[in-house]
């Protein structure tokens, strides 16, 4: 006689997806109920009819972190937040706040479109990196040399977001990690918690695709 874990289903997932390069899209939370049969291409539809996004069909999902690529729905975790991306390819880099290094570098997912137009450029910089003199007005290389324009950005490198200041030359490289800053933030202050995916949905704010996945 066979036990019940040899039965037992997948669990159900719940993520919160963004809009790339969209800074004040709330976020959609999507209902994963792996009992049903569905596949990571209709997750993708479910979640392309879900946030209407201005690049059209979601044909990619990143975590935002690091900014990997999801290439099914073992990979996504219950809780999380995903970043959903077009087709366009997406050039990544980490970007610290120029004369802070007890700040960790943000990372930013530019998509192949906005890369056409570098006021564009600083201006999705300017989302992700908070200076204290406002908007970004230049990136720098970490030895503090300009750069020109989107075709000097390389994939996973790092620069320095600079407004209207002159820029501080510091050893950026030597900045610690988001976690380290966070496990001392714990030792001070407590620390916003993620979103309360536990907590009841509203029937009227749900709605079901018909892949099985819970739209919220």
């Amino acid at each position: 006689m066979s036990g019940w874990g040899s039965h037992a289903h997948p669990p159900t997932k719940m993520v919160l997806v963004f809009r790339n390069g969209d800074a004040f899209y709330p976020g959609r939370k999507f209902v994963i109920n792996q009992r049903q049969s569905f596949t990571f291409d209709s997750f993708l539809n479910t979640v392309t009819r879900g946030i209407t996004a201005h690049f059209g069909a979601v044909q990619n999902i990143y975590t935002p972190n690091k900014g990997h690529r999801v290439m099914d729905l073992e990979q996504l975790v219950n809780g999380e937040i995903y970043v959903a991306a077009g087709a366009e390819r997406l050039k990544k880099m980490d970007v610290f706040t120029n004369g802070d290094i007890l700040v960790p570098p943000a990372m930013v997912l530019i998509p192949k479109h906005t890369l056409a137009s570098w006021e564009n450029v600083l201006a999705m910089v300017t989302e992700r990196v908070h200076l204290r003199s406002g908007a970004v007005h230049r990136l720098c290389m970490l030895n503090g040399r300009p750069v020109r324009g989107s075709y000097e950005l390389q994939n996973n490198h790092y620069y320095v977001a600079v407004g209207k200041e002159r820029f501080r030359s510091l050893p950026y490289h030597l900045a610690p990690s988001k976690k380290v800053i966070h496990n001392i933030t714990d030792l001070f202050i407590p620390v916003m918690a993620k979103p309360n995916f536990e907590q009841p949905l509203l029937k009227s704010s749900l709605s079901h695709d018909p892949s099985g996945i819970l739209i919220c």
